[in-house]
């Protein structure tokens, strides 16, 4: 994964599509550093990160386990 800039603007998406996989309507939860969402993701548990995306500035989206790889390296976990 491509370093990442720790303080770019980043929000945090859960998506809300009854199960269905193939409607994908996001709902915002929260905005931020990166650094602040991927801690904030880190400390949910597994149900509530169950249906989250961090999308970052640039145009670069994250899903949880990418988050919680870089939470676990930057010892965010």
């Amino acid at each position: 994964m491509a370093e990442l800039d720790w303080n770019a603007e980043a929000t945090l998406h859960e998506r809300d599509d009854e199960g269905s996989e193939l409607q994908y309507n996001f709902t915002e939860l929260k905005t931020g550093p990166l650094r602040d969402i991927v801690a904030a993701v880190a400390a949910m548990d597994s149900a509530q990160r169950a249906r989250l995306v961090v999308a970052v500035s640039g145009g670069q989206s994250l899903g949880v386990s990418e988050v919680l790889t870089l939470a676990q390296e930057k010892g965010l976990a």
